[in-house]
């Protein structure tokens, strides 16, 4: 006796088993968030610190990132520059129209920006500010990493005096720390006068153009100020020659002769 076993119906399928149309897929989509690994830090912010002289543009699939570079000497009262990086969204596509969407973290991109600036002054800062010990060891770290630079700049230049073998980077280290190359050109820092508005070395103690007195303390080291002031004092103009005095025997020649002149 044979048992016939009825069609399956839709009804009598398993909810994975029956087959749906993408917008299916698309009406009933929740955005689950992935948990984050346990080591992650799922801060919402972190701050990147920069002593470096230059601006660093990064591009992500999340947004394209600016560091910006260190503002000069004298230009703020702040040594370094900050970059508030937050946690951002994104979504990995599956096809099908299907994306899944995940959290990208503040850490996890700052961790990615800095592969290999860290050796340039870059950093992330512990709190919403860095401290006097990270920028110290920032410093130290980046001066190193010039050092090693210009060492090497040393050893190519060494080998056939070629500018060629010279990179940007082995250049911009020389003049990050003022060391003078035959490979690196670092232009004198100048400043101007304010005395007579021309341009001398920055810290001079007096100007060599109208030798004004720039550095007091300095020029008074040196024994400058009195020569200083004598060459900046004008010389007196010299008196003009007097006329010569006419002789009087001269004269009595010239009355005689008018005299005999008027006689005649």
């Amino acid at each position: 006796m044979s048992t016939e076993t009825a069609p399956a119906t839709a009804s009598s399928l398993t909810g994975s088993d029956i087959p749906r149309p993408l917008s299916h897929f698309g009406s009933s989509r929740r955005d689950i968030l992935p948990a984050p690994p346990a080591h992650t830090d799922t801060a919402s912010t972190v701050t990147i610190a920069s002593i470096s002289d230059q601006d660093w543009y990064i591009s992500r699939t999340h947004g394209i990132y600016h560091i910006p570079a260190c503002p000069k000497p004298g230009a703020s009262d702040q040594p370094y520059a900050l970059l508030l990086i937050t946690s951002r969204g994104d979504a990995l596509d599956l096809g099908d129209g299907r994306r899944l969407p995940f959290t990208v973290f503040a850490r996890e991109i700052a961790d990615d920006l800095l592969q290999d600036l860290h050796d340039h002054g870059i950093f992330v800062c512990a709190g919403a500010r860095p401290t006097a010990e990270e920028l110290a060891a920032a410093t130290a770290r980046r001066d190193a990493y010039y050092h090693r630079l210009i060492a090497e700049g040393d050893t190519l230049w060494a080998r056939g005096h070629s500018f060629r073998e010279i990179s940007d980077l082995h250049r911009r280290a020389a003049m990050a720390l003022g060391v003078e190359r035959d490979w690196a050109y670092v232009p004198m820092r100048m400043s101007e006068c304010p005395a007579c508005g021309e341009k001398v070395k920055t810290g001079v103690a007096v100007c060599k153009h109208c030798h004004a007195i720039l550095d007091a303390e300095k020029a008074a080291q040196h024994g400058l100020a009195d020569r200083a002031s004598s060459a900046a004092s004008p010389v007196p103009p010299s008196p003009a020659p007097a006329a010569p005095t006419p002789d009087a025997a001269a004269l009595r020649g010239k009355g005689t002769a008018a005299r005999t002149t008027e006689n005649t």
